[in-house]
């Protein structure tokens, strides 16, 4: 069985730290990032299953850097990308819909639900990517 990659960008090494060591013992194999520049130059270099994105980062935000990702994007292929955030606003959620995200999720956020969440966007992505070749 292959493990799903997860690309988890934070500007934090503590929260880096703890999702991926979350994430590693849920069976996924995991990059990090510590802000919108390194995710844009890891998700061409590595090809994550998933991105979890923090919203506010130094040098390229969690939005611009969603952006770029998306521009990259080969046709026809959608990685979701899941926020985290500590500063959940209505006007924080559309943002995040508008620069391509596919979820918001607030900081902190339990195991349960990260799990439930990662889970549920890796589903969506293979049943989207399943129509798109039908």
């Amino acid at each position: 069985m292959q493990h799903k990659k997860i690309l988890v960008v934070d500007d934090d090494p503590a929260i880096r730290e703890i999702l991926a060591t979350q994430l590693s013992r849920l069976h996924y194999r995991t990059i990090v990032a510590s802000d919108g520049e390194e995710a844009v130059d890891a998700f061409k270099k590595e090809k994550p299953d998933l991105i979890l994105m923090d919203l506010l980062m130094p040098r390229l935000d969690g939005l611009l850097a969603t952006q770029k990702i998306r521009e990259s994007e080969k046709k026809g292929s959608r990685v979701p990308i899941l926020f985290l955030t500590a500063r959940e606003s209505s006007q924080n959620k559309l943002s995040s819909v508008i620069s391509g995200g596919d979820d918001f999720v607030a900081k902190p956020v339990t195991l349960q639900e990260l799990t439930e969440r990662v889970e549920t966007a890796l589903r969506r992505a293979k049943s989207w990517k399943k129509t798109k070749k039908a």
